[in-house]
């Protein structure tokens, strides 16, 4: 009796075929090939983009702009999958040695800062493959104060006078309100800002606050001051001190990066409100009724974004308030209804084009 696989005048024959078939489906399923193990879908991976962040000398701590950055970069490192490059600045004179450290190591640099502006041009002109974008400036060539248009530096810029407007009819109106209705007050009917250095993003701040809290309320003064410092702590906290019992401040409004912590613990000490600024720094103390928003975070995950998609343009859209690039944090429940109210009717003037805020601190009355 022959086997079963004799069978037929082309036994042998169709069944080693089968067999061959089977082994070769076998290591195909395994990923084998004839090109000596190399896997036929390597052609539809890419590897990781690489990306540095140079933050400013407020570094990753600075409960603001610095610290959002870096939330916006490793929001898109986690979705990206790209190893982490971050170099925090101790001093100015650390811009352009990190700059070229970054641009060095990666394809797509964040300065984080406007006092990178120099810098970043002179680093990014020596590296003109590599693409940069910067927080709150531009490339400025050296001994120039006007922008300089470079094919691989992307400003990112934001219209923070419209976050400092709602913050101000905020504390407008509750100066307006007064000491009848909030108890906090001193009836000075005086509100004031404590800014880091009298650059531009800072000044924008500061202006629409004081043009939109005089809005609100015509005979408010707003007493503005300068540290001089991004960093220092001790140095707004001296300021703000000053500015609340010699000058009567009700409410402080922080515009200093880490420095303007102290600003917000000298309001704290004292009793009074305070207003963050850049992210939310409610948790900070329980009388800081609100904070200017300024989504750093936002600008830098989407530019990530873009960049891995080939989308990199150095011509980015201005961050404001209609695409939600800036704004204000929820209230805290010592900002009566009205005064929220005053902001978010502010904000639909703002978005309707019915109000602008300027972006110069306007002179006093």
């Amino acid at each position: 009796m022959r086997r079963p696989y004799l069978r037929g005048k082309y036994g042998w024959f169709v069944q080693i075929t089968l067999l061959l078939s089977l082994v070769a489906m076998v290591l195909s399923a395994c990923g084998g090939s004839s090109n000596g193990g190399n896997n036929s879908n390597s052609g539809n991976t890419t590897a990781p983009i690489k990306v540095s962040l140079v933050t400013d000398i407020g570094g990753l701590n600075d409960n603001g702009f610095n610290h959002l950055s870096y939330v916006g970069y490793t929001k898109a490192k986690k979705e990206l999958n790209f190893d982490e490059r971050v170099i925090q600045s101790t001093s100015q004179n650390d811009y352009v040695s990190n700059l070229t450290q970054a641009a060095q190591a990666a394809d797509l640099i964040f300065a984080v800062g406007f006092l990178m502006q120099t810098p970043i041009y002179q680093v990014a002109k020596q590296f003109p493959n590599k693409k940069f974008a910067i927080i709150d400036g531009c490339a400025t060539a050296p001994g120039q104060s006007d922008c300089t248009t470079l094919p691989n530096v992307a400003p990112l810029f934001f219209k923070e006078q419209e976050a400092g407007c709602l913050v101000g009819a905020m504390a407008g109106q509750m100066e307006l309100d007064g000491k009848s209705k909030l108890p906090k007050l001193s009836g000075s009917n005086v509100i004031s800002a404590v800014g880091g250095q009298a650059i531009p993003p800072v000044n924008h701040y500061i202006a629409g606050y004081k043009y939109c809290a005089q809005k609100v309320d015509p005979k408010v003064k707003v007493v503005v001051g300068f540290s001089q410092d991004f960093a220092n702590v001790a140095k707004c906290k001296d300021m703000a001190l000053t500015q609340i019992d010699q000058q009567k401040s009700d409410i402080v409004f922080q515009v200093a990066g880490g420095c303007g912590i102290g600003a917000l613990d000298a309001a704290n000490q004292k009793g009074v409100y305070g207003i963050g600024v850049d992210a939310d720094q409610g948790y900070l103390h329980s009388d800081v009724i609100t904070s200017a928003l300024k989504r750093v975070d936002t600008a830098v995950y989407s530019t990530i974004v873009n960049f891995s998609k080939n989308q990199y343009t150095n011509t980015p859209p201005v961050f404001d308030l209609k695409q939600d690039g800036v704004g204000y944090a929820t209230p805290s429940s010592d900002v009566p209804a009205d005064a929220k109210a005053k902001a978010d009717e502010f904000a639909q003037m703002i978005k309707s084009g019915t109000l602008t805020p300027p972006a110069d601190i306007p002179a006093d009355k």
